[in-house]
């Protein structure tokens, strides 16, 4: 066994999310990792009951996601759907340049607005 070689750990494939209420129909997620084919579904399961209760803001601080993927689009997309299907309301908070480019790339800027931080969001 070779000893000299370190184990291999995926880090690429983590994502932490953190939800916390702002106050009343007002919560900030913030998420920090890499979007993509394997961690969008987790930030799923976190949105999609947040945006289900109509008249909710759901602040989704994505300044800690240093990769987003097309699946990372598509859970923001889906979850974008069905905020807007129940009258609840997404918002981007300082998405990283690397996102930034991404959202405006692909279009995905001019549906999802995005803010430079949580105060700069309209109530």
């Amino acid at each position: 066994m070779n000893t000299d070689r370190p184990a291999f750990r995926d880090h690429q494939h983590t994502l932490q999310v953190r939800v916390r209420r702002l106050s009343t129909g007002r919560q900030l997620v913030t998420v920090a990792g890499a979007l993509d084919l394997h961690t969008a579904s987790h930030l799923a399961d976190v949105l999609q009951p947040l945006v289900l209760t109509g008249g909710q803001s759901v602040l989704v601080d994505l300044s800690g996601v240093g990769f987003l993927d097309s699946s990372g689009l598509t859970c923001l997309i889906a979850v974008y759907r069905t905020a807007r299907s129940t009258g609840a309301r997404l918002a981007l908070i300082a998405p990283s340049e690397r996102v930034r480019r991404m959202l405006a790339l692909t279009g995905t800027d001019r549906v999802l607005h995005s803010y430079a931080t949580v105060d700069s969001v309209p109530d």
